[in-house]
C-alpha cells in the first residue's frame, strides 16, 4: 500500500506488474520516445503561453498581437491569443513563429526583470526548433542542450512572478532526454506523432461529420469501408484502362478478402 500512496502523491496511477517485467532484455525508458507534438507543442508551449498570460496580463498579450505588422509564412491572431480554445499543434507553432516578438518590452510587476523572461523564452523556443533539425551533428546536439540550460537557469522569473512554484513536470523533464534519444534514434521526425495524428482527420473527423450523430461508431465504420471500396474500385478502372491485362492490378494482391467479396472488382469477361 506504501507504493501506492506514493504513487498517489506523485499524480501517476500504480502499476504493480508492468507487462515488461518478465523481459530481462527490455529498457522500456527507450521505449518512450521524444514527441514534438505532444510534449513540446502541446505540452512545454502550452505551459509557456499560460504563463506569460498570467505574468503579462491577456490584455496586454492579446493587444501585442493585433499590433504585429503582415509578413510571409506567420499567421497573425487579430482577436489576440488568450482567448483561443482547444488550440491544436498547428496553432501553437504558429504562435511560436512571434511569440518571442509580443514580449519584447513587456512591463513585468513589482519591476522585475524583463530579461531573464525573456531568455528562458529565448532558450525554450530554440530547444523546440533545435530538436526539429532534419540532421545533427555533435555541435548542434551541444546547441541543443544550451538551449535547454539556458530555460533552466532563467526559469525561476516565473518563481519570483507567484506563477509557477515548482518545474516537476513530465513532459518538461523528457526534454533531458532528447539529445540522447536521438543520438540513439535518430532524428525526432522519425517518431513524430504528428505525422499519424494527420489520419485522424481522415477516419475521424471527416467520418463523423458525414454521419447524422448517432449511433456514430457503426455508421462511421460502414462510411469507411465504403471509402475504401470506392478507393480500391477507382484503382482497378484505371488499370482496367491502362490495357495492361497481362498482369492483375497492385491493390488486389494487397486485399484479397475485399475483392473477393465485393462484385466490384471482380474481373470483366
Amino acid at each position: 500500500m506504501s507504493f501506492v500512496h506514493a504513487c498517489s502523491a506523485a499524480g501517476i496511477k500504480p502499476i504493480i506488474h508492468p507487462f515488461w517485467e518478465d523481459l530481462p532484455f527490455a529498457n522500456v525508458f527507450h521505449a518512450i520516445t521524444p514527441d514534438v507534438l505532444h510534449q513540446l507543442y502541446q505540452g512545454l508551449v502550452k505551459h509557456l503561453l499560460g504563463w506569460l498570460t498570467d505574468a503579462c496580463g491577456a490584455a496586454e498579450i492579446n493587444a501585442h498581437c493585433r499590433h504585429l505588422p503582415p509578413n510571409h509564412h506567420i499567421r497573425l491572431f487579430t482577436k489576440g491569443i488568450t482567448c483561443l480554445s482547444c488550440i491544436s499543434g498547428t496553432e501553437h507553432s504558429q504562435i511560436c513563429h512571434f511569440l518571442l516578438g509580443i514580449v519584447i518590452g513587456i512591463q513585468l510587476p513589482n519591476n522585475l526583470n524583463a530579461n531573464q523572461l525573456l531568455q528562458a523564452i529565448h532558450g525554450l523556443l530554440n530547444f523546440l526548433y533545435l530538436a526539429q533539425y532534419p540532421c545533427h551533428s555533435s555541435e548542434t546536439l551541444q546547441l541543443l542542450n544550451d538551449a535547454l540550460a539556458l530555460f533552466h537557469g532563467n526559469k525561476d522569473i516565473f518563481v519570483d512572478l507567484s506563477i509557477q512554484d515548482y518545474f516537476n513536470l513530465p513532459k518538461l523533464h523528457a526534454t533531458r532526454y532528447y539529445s540522447y534519444m536521438i543520438m540513439m534514434l535518430g532524428t525526432t521526425d522519425n517518431y513524430n506523432t504528428e505525422y499519424t495524428e494527420r489520419l485522424h482527420i481522415d477516419y475521424t473527423k471527416d467520418a463523423y461529420h458525414a454521419n447524422n450523430h448517432k449511433d456514430e461508431l457503426m455508421q462511421m465504420t460502414q462510411w469507411l469501408k465504403c471509402k475504401e471500396k470506392i478507393l480500391h474500385h477507382d484503382k482497378y478502372v484505371i488499370w482496367q484502362l491502362a490495357g495492361d491485362v497481362k498482369s492483375e492490378p497492385h491493390h488486389l494482391h494487397i486485399i484479397p478478402s475485399v475483392c473477393q467479396h465485393n462484385a466490384e472488382f471482380r474481373p470483366v469477361t
